[in-house]
């Protein structure tokens, strides 16, 4: 089961655009391999207004606290959502 985080975080790209590292409580966390980009459709019927976009953005990642990498810290699955307003939040954290 994953873990609800829902937590603001600052995200750092790479060249291409794809996220490359996130910034959790003052901790870097780096980004392994290649990202993945979720869209899913929000419930905007339910939510009573019409919504600035339907589709909610989710990067499915693979972090590690930076310089930890080599050091033997366990890495974990995230998901990275970007709200309309273009904040980033750390949604998930699958373990």
């Amino acid at each position: 089961m994953p873990t609800i985080i829902d937590k603001p975080v600052t995200v750092d790209f790479s060249a291409g655009g794809d996220p490359a590292a996130f910034f959790l409580d003052r901790f870097e966390h780096t980004i392994i391999g290649q990202p993945q980009a979720i869209f899913t459709r929000t419930r905007w019927w339910e939510q009573g207004s019409a919504p600035k976009r339907i589709d909610t953005e989710l990067w499915r990642v693979d972090a590690v606290k930076a310089g930890l990498a080599a050091g033997g810290e366990e890495q974990h699955r995230y998901d990275l959502r970007r709200d309309a307003d273009g904040t980033w939040v750390l949604a998930l954290d699958w373990g």
